[in-house]
């Protein structure tokens, strides 16, 4: 195998995978905070993402981010589920940076649910401008999900959610096994603009 996929403890910034050609995936540090606001503050990265991001994206933005991931409280026990005791492994961050030979060029992680949806949780990512077209998620983003299947074992659900005219991501979602489970027409408002949603599913695998 030329890649690897393993567990991550709290603090560490080993990769949790990691291809050659420099592409990794690895806990967020403060040393990202210039390169992530650097590759975020991008108006057509940002007209991908939810309102709820910052734009403009400042350093000081990155580092609330940075904080946010490193806080233990954000953080999900790994670990194999069971109804009866839960999982009763290390707390694990759930969002990470996706870098190119080790600088942050974008963000990739897992919004766990709750109330009768706390075993599913919802896939994220974004990717600096420069680095469209390239592959770079297609490649990791498979890999980032057998990461998660093998470390919380709560999950036997991952949804994903697109703008529709974001063919792109689409793609990216595809090629990593997502199924397309529906289209909401007149589900978002972006920039002004009313547009529709696809709405994607991947099960745990068998």
């Amino acid at each position: 195998m030329d890649h690897c996929a393993h567990s991550t403890t709290t603090g560490d910034a080993h990769p949790i995978v990691e291809l050659p050609g420099g592409l990794a995936i690895r806990e967020w540090r403060h040393s990202d905070d210039a390169s992530k606001a650097r590759h975020l503050n991008n108006k057509k990265v940002w007209d991908q993402l939810r309102n709820r991001i910052p734009f403009p994206h400042t350093e000081a933005d990155a580092a609330h981010w940075v904080d946010f991931c490193h806080d233990t409280v954000n953080h999900v026990r790994s670990g194999k589920w069971t109804a009866e005791g839960g999982s009763e492994g290390a707390a694990l961050p759930t969002n990470f940076a996706v870098t190119i030979d080790d600088e942050a060029v974008g963000s990739v992680g897992l919004n766990f649910k709750d109330d009768i949806y706390f075993r599913t949780a919802e896939i994220g990512y974004w990717l600096g401008e420069e680095f469209w077209g390239r592959g770079v998620m297609s490649k990791l983003l498979p890999l980032f999900m057998e990461w998660a299947w093998e470390n919380f074992g709560i999950l036997v659900r991952i949804n994903a959610e697109t703008y529709e005219a974001n063919g792109a991501s689409g793609k990216v979602l595809e090629r990593a096994g997502f199924k397309c489970e529906g289209r909401r027409p007149d589900y978002v408002c972006k920039n002004g603009v009313i547009g529709a949603a696809l709405m994607g599913g991947l099960l745990r695998p068998r």
